[in-house]
């Protein structure tokens, strides 16, 4: 996964359906850190993904992907600039 911490995710049967029983822990640094990461990991996706339709010849897809690759770089940036000051405050 990249990172040291383990998800552990249980589910059980509800009325034929798989629900989460437990989340990660409620931790607003680790859910900062888990957007960062997601964000991050779907920027390599989605690079490859425009890759992909660069080679089809499918502009359309190649725009649609760049926007949502801009997306992610955005959301990475921000989280790791929220990241900085909060670790900062914590170890004071």
């Amino acid at each position: 996964m990249g990172y040291e911490t383990t998800l552990v995710r249980e589910t059980q049967r509800e009325g034929g359906k798989m629900t989460e029983q437990s989340r990660q822990p409620k931790d607003k640094n680790y859910n900062l850190i888990a957007v960062l990461y997601q964000s991050s990991d779907n920027v390599e996706s989605l690079k490859t993904y425009i890759q992909d339709a660069q080679a089809e010849g499918d502009q359309e897809l190649v725009d649609f992907f760049e926007g949502i690759l801009e997306n992610n770089l955005r959301a990475a940036q921000r989280a790791k600039e929220m990241l900085v000051p909060r670790f900062q405050s914590e170890q004071e």
